[in-house]
């Protein structure tokens, strides 16, 4: 049983990683399947506890989220939020017990991979039948038409932008024609998908990440002058990207509007009542309302009373039709700090800029994409309210860290 406990091990996490993916519902089933691997590993000596200092951190996050709730006057939002910390012990604690044996990580990525690719596979099919049943309605190609069977699209284009990472790796790498090929096309579905998905700080995101991954290719094996006209070259392709599709140009269009109408009187931006209010221009109500709310309560309202506290503060704005919709703040880093102050939050930024040093300082590259893109996607969404948000993080962060880890330890014991 020893000899073939690696296995096992390995086996357990790829279906970790790929099955909460495909099956959400089924995490916490998954989660304890790898724990009672975990455990027998222990108990065959072939795990060993050595958890990173970072896991201290997201350990203590937890109770220090729970102090936040003792006040709450809402035990259900309380509740369902604790609910979500839970990940915040529940990772940490399965991979503070690093593997002494080697574990191939390309395993688990291309288990992520499959499972990626899987999901997607089904969002197109599921997008033609929706299509032909609905009078040929586009609208079913798009957004959450798309993606909801599984995920919210900010989320998915996070696991696609991680994708697109993981094929860019394996492109640099020496291997056979057909795979490069096929590589190439996986990254360029990936990227394709963003078109559908329709979210923007997801394809802002993903602009990033392929701006800094070829540049710095092209830096490294053609020099400045290829870089300066691919740079030219991939600015204009996108322009017109953009400009071909008519939802995206739309929704960045609107987005400048709004900015620019807030940023001339954003007193009566906020305080003026509108019918329909979409998108971004919901945001920046949510952002400045949570902002003053964060300034009347430095230490926060406590977990479960941001709702309350959110539809009073817009009631008092006049926006009735979005006081009625119980909406959160739609930027992590507000949403902490509404409910657990400033402590809260400089504590979330803390972990996640811990994170993406030790990522660059141990060349765990993986680790700081994750991060950046935790970090980012944060500003337009309460990622950690989600299941979706929280899990892709955590997950990848814990097993990142913890095999950066048992590198440096078998090393040592070697």
């Amino acid at each position: 049983m020893k000899a073939k406990y690696p296995l096992l091990y390995e086996w357990t996490l790829v279906l970790l990683v790929a099955g909460w993916m495909v099956f959400p519902n089924l995490t916490g089933l998954f989660c304890i399947l790898f724990l009672g691997v975990v455990v027998l590993g222990v108990f065959l000596k072939e795990l060993v506890f050595r958890p990173p200092g970072i896991f201290w951190g997201m350990w203590l996050f937890f109770p220090c989220y729970l102090l936040y709730s003792f006040n709450t006057s809402n035990t259900g939002d309380a509740l369902f939020g604790l609910e979500k910390k839970l990940s915040f012990v529940i990772f940490p604690l399965i991979f503070a017990f690093i593997p002494r044996f080697k574990v191939r990580i390309t395993r688990i990525e291309n288990g992520f991979l499959l499972a990626l690719f899987a999901i997607l596979g089904i969002c197109y099919g599921n997008a033609l039948i929706a299509y032909q049943e609905n009078q040929h309605d586009a609208a079913f190609w798009y957004s959450s038409h798309f993606s909801g069977l599984f995920h919210h699209p900010t989320y998915l284009s996070m696991y696609c932008a991680a994708g697109v990472y993981l094929l860019f790796t394996r492109l640099q790498q020496p291997s056979t024609l057909n795979l490069r090929l096929m590589f190439a096309l996986g990254m360029g579905c990936l990227i394709y998908t963003h078109w559908h998905l329709e979210s923007l700080s997801g394809l802002l995101f993903l602009i990033l990440l392929c701006a800094v991954l070829f540049s710095m290719h092209l830096l490294k094996t053609k020099g400045w002058k290829v870089l300066l006209l691919f740079g030219g070259i991939g600015t204009l392709c996108l322009v017109l990207f953009v400009l071909s599709v008519p939802s995206l140009q739309r929704n960045l269009s609107d987005s400048v509007g709004f900015v620019r109408n807030y940023w001339k009187d954003p007193y009566t931006y906020t305080h003026t009542p509108r019918g329909e209010i979409r998108g971004n221009d919901v945001r920046l109500i949510l952002w400045t309302a949570s902002a003053e709310i964060l300034r009347e309560h430095p230490n926060g309202v406590g977990v479960g009373n941001l709702p309350v506290a959110m539809e009073a503060k817009l009631h008092e704005y006049g926006q009735v039709n979005l006081a009625k919709e119980g909406l959160n703040p739609h930027n992590q880093y507000l949403h902490t700090a509404v409910e657990t102050g400033w402590i809260g939050m400089l504590w979330m930024i803390g972990l996640l800029v811990a994170l993406v040093v030790y990522g660059w300082r141990n060349k765990a590259y993986l680790l700081v994409l994750v991060s950046c893109c935790f970090a980012f996607n944060g500003l337009f969404e309460s990622v950690l309210e989600r299941q979706s948000g929280i899990v892709f993080w955590l997950l990848w962060s814990c097993l990142l860290l913890a095999f950066t880890q048992a590198l440096k330890f078998q090393q040592h014991e070697a």
